[in-house]
């Protein structure tokens, strides 16, 4: 009698009780990680809305081929730069001039700074498409020449269309 009720005493209960491993498994409860908190003046879906801005990535024969044509553009859009031209149309000859197909080309003028200013400041901005994933894109301004190899995007190819 003494071992049934030893037996039937509610763990703790005595000084050598030790604790007994459940014979079933039972499911541990399921652990969901709690998304991180959005960082401060980012809504909750900014990665989403400017998903359409994402670029295809370069291979390295992709990223090769693009500082070639960089490097052939360069030094032309430099010299029209020294000569004082910044004109879309003295831009697009440029590259035309280089061999390069028409269909490739994007010329555009600067962007018209957002505010009073009506007028957009001098130089042209200019996107090259190569290899059907890549772009040299950049720009022809009094102050510099800039040409950067990047990767197109689906969405609009290689110039990032302007939006407030």
């Amino acid at each position: 009698m003494a071992v049934l009720l030893l037996g039937c005493a509610a763990p703790g209960a005595g000084g050598d009780d030790v604790q007994a491993t459940p014979t079933s498994t039972s499911p541990s409860p399921t652990v969901v990680a709690k998304p991180a908190a959005p960082q401060a003046g980012v809504p909750n879906n900014h990665a989403d809305n400017n998903g359409w801005k994402r670029r295809h990535e370069l291979s390295t024969a992709d990223q090769r081929t693009g500082q070639k044509l960089a490097a052939r553009i360069r030094p032309r859009l430099e010299a029209l730069r020294e000569a004082g031209d910044f004109a879309p149309e003295s831009t697009l000859r440029v590259l035309l001039d280089l061999g390069i197909e028409a269909d490739a080309i994007e010329v555009t003028t600067m962007r018209t700074p957002i505010g009073p200013e009506t007028t957009p400041p001098p130089g042209a901005v200019y996107a090259v498409r190569f290899a059907d994933v890549g772009c040299v894109i950049g720009s022809v301004r009094p102050d510099r020449v800039m040409a950067r190899v990047t990767g197109s995007a689906a969405e609009f190819g290689c110039l990032e269309p302007f939006s407030h």
